[in-house]
């Protein structure tokens, strides 16, 4: 399960970093621009095309996926631990 959990912060690392963070900038300009223009006027919108990541892409995302999922792996497995006792006093059965 804990794999799991990990892969999926990896997946939500990946979205938030390079899907919604490059994205802000262009909401805050659209809404600038019709707030300046009061409503008037439009945007124009081609179709989507999608192209093949690049190898420095490709490296980017997998480098944020591991760190998302690395990051969760390591903090599960702190959460997990059992709690450390003193070595000189012996265990009381």
């Amino acid at each position: 399960m804990n794999y799991v959990k990990s892969v999926l912060a990896g997946l939500a690392a990946v979205f938030v970093i390079c899907v919604f963070i490059p994205t802000l900038p262009t909401l805050v300009s659209v809404c600038v621009f019709v707030i300046k223009h009061r409503g008037e006027g439009g945007i124009a919108v081609s179709g989507v095309r999608w192209h093949a990541p690049s190898f420095v892409q490709l490296l980017f995302l997998f480098a944020v996926f591991g760190g998302g999922f690395m990051w969760e792996l390591r903090r599960l497995a702190k959460r997990q631990l059992p709690p450390t006792t003193d070595s000189t006093d012996p265990p009381i059965s």
